[in-house]
């Protein structure tokens, strides 16, 4: 299997739910309160996303929770994933709502 895509970024949890961005934010200036904090690695083939979590965030004084909030990150990834397949092949983001 081929890998397509490496992104590495940083990470929130807040209420169940992840926000990522890049690295050169800090935690703090994404959330002020969280669950868990850290570092992210996706790694993209063609067929799966595989998330690694570690490390923690100084700014906000909270570590990662790995295996828990890859798990987090890899559902909502592909919850998101299924939703724009159902909208490509609708037609719905076409022309209907332009």
């Amino acid at each position: 299997m081929k890998t397509k895509q490496l992104k590495i970024g940083k990470y929130v949890i807040v209420n169940g739910m992840p926000i990522m961005f890049p690295l050169e934010m800090m935690h703090s200036e994404v959330v002020r309160q969280a669950q868990s904090a850290g570092f992210f690695v996706l790694r993209v083939t063609a067929y799966d996303v595989d998330v690694y979590c570690w490390g923690e965030s100084t700014s906000l004084n909270l570590r990662s929770n790995q295996g828990q909030d890859a798990h987090i990150i890899k559902d909502f990834i592909s919850t998101i994933s299924d939703i724009s397949h159902k909208f490509a092949g609708s037609g719905v983001a076409g022309s209907q709502l332009a």
